[in-house]
């Protein structure tokens, strides 16, 4: 399922041996519109408000949540990228197509539980509590996703996502250490990390936000190939800013 880069062979312990890290990111689209609903049903206006300025604002945030609807808990994980020291693998909850992608395993999971089962499988082999469990975002997004998908198909967390004490490096926090020019800043996209640590990036015609959208439109290999680059993109970052890199002399 992995492909190996060494020519030599691996002697036992090295294959057993947790990976060093594990680089994780998702993609989700769009809920059902029963979670969007709840979603404004939970937002309370102040008392003293008029009831003009009520109307107002919460149709400003039905256009918000509408907008933002796949960022919700109960918006669907569509797919998860995992790439390691070992190599890289692909998890499709879309469908059970395993698409063509250079240099990934791609698992044609089915659905979002499949993908899930699939995801715990994996890691629970290959991470140990050595692993390294790296992100963008990871912290305030991806991970939390993870867990809450899993909480609501009552399926145990892997434990590398479970343990409060595994260690974390989310790239979008840690930017902040190199770079003078992002020191203040709480919010920083990927495609900006890559600019200022000088990593070349592929031509892309979408972004994270047109995912939800294609997968409604059954392009389901653009959101996976999307998803790859994102990881791609993550680990070199982490690579290169952990000091891994082998292009650092």
């Amino acid at each position: 399922m992995f492909a190996v880069d060494s020519v030599a062979p691996l002697a036992p312990a090295q294959i057993l041996a947790p990976a060093r890290y594990a680089v994780l990111d998702c993609e989700t689209g769009f809920p059902d519109q029963s979670a969007i609903d709840a979603a404004l049903e939970s937002w309370k206006p102040p008392k003293n408000w008029k009831p003009e300025t009520v109307a107002a604002k919460r149709a400003e945030m039905a256009e918000k949540v509408a907008e933002k609807s796949a960022l919700l808990d109960a918006a669907p994980i569509l797919c998860v990228a995992l790439k390691t020291d070992r190599g890289a693998i692909l998890f499709n909850g879309m469908s059970a197509d395993a698409f063509d992608i250079p240099g990934w395993a791609v698992m044609p999971c089915g659905d979002e539980r499949g993908l899930l089962l699939g995801l715990r499988s994996i890691l629970d082999y290959l991470a140990g509590p050595e692993t390294v469990l790296v992100g963008h975002n990871f912290c305030s997004f991806d991970a939390g996703k993870m867990r809450n998908a899993l909480l609501r198909h009552r399926l145990r967390s892997p434990v590398a996502l479970a343990e409060r004490d595994q260690a974390v490096f989310d790239t979008m926090r840690q930017i902040r250490h190199f770079s003078a020019e992002l020191s203040d800043e709480r919010f920083v996209s990927l495609d900006t990390v890559a600019r200022v640590l000088g990593i070349p990036m592929p031509k892309q015609v979408i972004d994270g936000a047109d995912c939800p959208r294609l997968h409604r439109e059954g392009q389901y290999e653009a959101v996976c190939t999307y998803c790859c680059i994102d990881v791609e993109t993550t680990t070199n970052a982490y690579l290169l800013m952990s000091g891994m890199s082998k292009e650092l002399q």
